[in-house]
């Protein structure tokens, strides 16, 4: 533990950091690591946890925001799907974002709570003008690299080699590219030292570099120790990076390992070390790239003096700005206040809030249910919360002393209210499930909440789920329902975005547009409800929004289990498309949130498929050309392909060509 720094008052001194491909290596391994390292040196506690917030080691559970200060995520590939605060890192190209789905991609970013800079406009812009009109985000205001802790080694040219690291994805594509000609004809010098995979994806990719060294374990430390032997590293950045004017780690552990940088013409570079950094431009013949770093070579080796006095400059430069340890104290010196501008922003400040009525559903015991329903309540940081158990009466009587047990653990007081989900003929004895809208209407007859929300038995709400709606009824006073994002768990499948398409013409078992992710304000709430209400079973929430707008949140803060439907399919489709559509006929237009526009194959109209495109589009086939000579979308195809199977890539191949 550190005796120099003091955590602040209100925070555990644990963060965690998202290992999102634990089967294999990858360069956020590294990054991992030296953030382990930088939290270890400032005294507090870095752990690694899955996409899903679950702890690798240390007997697993979930992180939350009782055990975590937040949570760090460092790639665009999935949501947030955890409860607690998370930053993201806008530490990738914009274009990266096009080459694996630019809505997908960019729309799982704006499910954290918010960001980390690394000092590039463009994606600080990007994400900027997503949560503009948002009232739930603010623009990026911490900087966190893919630094390294601190300083490493002392100035020094080393042994006067020049390091290189990387995978040449050319040797896996095919292709050719002006830095491997320029790699190539050095590999001839006796100056270069190659560092990187033997083998990446079964291809030898630095067969035949008589430079190649070996294989640097992502530990932090390592790939430091090997710049500093050789003394001088040469930082290339790819297109995407110098359009972004992004900079990948190299530059930064260059610095701190002691070595004197050579670096292309990626803005950054100058930007912010101007001429502590001696420079190349990558755009010209590969025979000027190769004279211009020789001649850097040369000149290092006649002026040893100031080739170290520009390595010092560097690392000033460095130290007062870019080291993990400065940017982890400055990101938990700043956080409450951080927190409390983002509540501000979103109307979470204040005293008064509007009471709100939670029905916890639950027609059938079941104990995993319960504990669920009553977990959901139990971590709201919402004060004003009526949570209500709906129990089946007979439920009630058989499990009283279990569920008064359960309902005990809640800090919020819990009401247990019995209403019949089954309706016993008298005489017959013959029982029949009521309709949902049925159960529903009872419930809100004699409400005294000013807004309310159905849970179904089988969703989960996050500890900010109530609050995020509440917060959106408050700013838009006119809106009369508001509904947040929804994770879809459908048993061990991985989640690579959130779901947040509203769709009342039909209900789709796999992507349902849930119950909980909708807050309905109770004034807005027609009062002729009776004459639809009572009459629908698979989709009632459609006529308590009828023609209301729905203010759609950023946040996903619930979690559907698409494995248990809710309720049984009995339902007659077509009859309820009547109702609905003589009730409020506006209710069938589709909502899709602030993501990726539905597949036209399940869009509906009023409970009909919308028409199919005649034919492909030639766009969607020249963009699979394009990504199919891309060696970072084929590398990402097939982490995906060993995660989720050859079969579901397919079926989303066979999609997205059809969209």
């Amino acid at each position: 533990m550190s005796s120099e720094y003091a955590i602040p008052t209100g925070l555990v001194g644990r963060f965690a950091v998202v290992k999102l491909w634990p089967e294999i290596k990858t360069a956020e391994d590294e990054c991992i690591a030296r953030l382990k390292l930088a939290a270890a040196a400032l005294g507090v506690e870095c752990i690694e946890v899955l996409a899903d917030g679950t702890v690798l080691s240390g007997g697993g559970g979930r992180v939350s925001r009782s055990n975590v200060d937040f949570v760090i995520h460092l790639h665009y590939d999935t949501p947030k799907l955890y409860d607690a605060f998370s930053f993201v890192a806008l530490w990738n190209p914009l274009k990266f974002y096009h080459e694996w789905g630019y809505q997908r991609c960019s729309r799982n970013l704006t499910t954290h709570d918010d960001f980390l800079s690394c000092s590039s406009q463009a994606a600080d812009d990007h994400v900027s003008r997503m949560i503009r009109s948002a009232g739930t985000h603010l623009p990026p205001h911490f900087r966190l690299y893919h630094s390294t802790p601190d300083i490493v080694h002392e100035p020094s040219l080393g042994d006067g080699k020049l390091f290189y690291a990387g995978i040449n994805w050319e040797a896996i594509n095919g292709g050719r590219s002006r830095h491997q000609e320029v790699l190539k004809r050095l590999d001839d010098s006796g100056l270069l030292r190659i560092y990187g995979p033997r083998v990446f994806q079964g291809v030898k990719v630095w067969e035949g570099y008589q430079s190649y060294v070996r294989e640097v374990p992502f530990d932090g430390v390592s790939m430091l120790d090997e710049i500093s032997r050789a003394g001088i590293a040469l930082v290339l950045s790819s297109a995407a990076h110098k359009e972004s004017a992004l900079m990948s780690n190299r530059l930064f552990e260059s610095i701190a390992a002691g070595a004197l940088v050579i670096c292309d013409e990626n803005p950054f570079a100058r930007r912010f070390f101007g001429d502590s950094l001696l420079y190349i431009d990558s755009r010209v013949s590969a025979e000027q790239i190769l004279a211009d770093v020789t001649r850097h070579l040369e000149w290092a080796r006649s002026h040893p003096d100031e080739a170290v006095g520009m390595i010092a400059r560097a690392q000033a430069i460095f130290r007062e700005k870019f080291t993990l340890i400065g940017n982890l104290r400055a990101l938990y010196e700043g956080l409450l206040e951080r927190k409390q501008a983002l509540a501000e922003r979103a109307g979470l400040d204040v005293a008064a809030r509007a009471r709100v009525k939670l029905f916890m559903l639950m027609p059938e015991y079941s104990e995993a249910q319960l504990r669920m329903h009553v977990d959901s309540v139990r971590v709201q940081d919402y004060a004003a919360l009526d949570p209500v158990l709906v129990v089946e009466p007979r439920v009630a009587e058989l499990f009283a002393e279990d569920i008064a047990a359960h309902v005990a653990l809640s800090p919020v007081p819990f009401a247990v209210r019995r209403v019949a989900f089954t309706e016993i003929e008298p005489g017959s004895g013959v029982g029949r499930r009521r309709r949902l809208g049925e159960v529903m209407l009872e419930l809100i007859s004699d409400l005294d909440a000013e807004a309310f929300v159905f849970v179904a038995p089988n969703e989960h709400l996050f500890s900010n789920h109530v609050s995020t709606l509440a917060a959106a009824l408050r700013r838009n006073p006119g809106a009369g329902c508001a509904a947040t994002a929804a994770i879809l768990k459908n048993g061990e499948a991985p989640i690579h975005q959130v779901h947040e398409l509203v769709d009342f013409g039909h209900v789709d078992r796999l992507c349902p547009s849930g119950y909980g992710r909708f807050m309905f304000r109770t004034a807005a709430i027609r009062e002729d409800i009776a004459l639809a209400l009572p009459y629908l079973d698979g989709r009632p929430l459609a006529v308590l929004v009828a023609d209301h707008e729905i203010e759609q949140q950023l946040a996903a803060t619930i979690v559907i289990d698409v494995k248990q439907e809710f309720p049984a399919r009995t339902w007659d489709e077509a009859a309820e498309n009547e109702i609905i559509r003589d009730y409020s006929p506006e209710v069938f237009r589709l909502r899709c949130g602030f993501g990726p526009r539905p597949h036209p194959a399940v869009a509906t109209v009023a409970g009909e498929p919308a028409p199919q495109p005649a034919a492909l589009p030639v766009s969607s086939l020249s963009q699979l050309a394009r990504r199919a000579l891309n060696p970072r979308w084929l590398a990402m195809q097939w982490r995906l392909i060993r995660s989720s199977g050859l079969r579901s890539r397919l079926q989303l191949l066979k999609t997205r060509l059809a969209s």
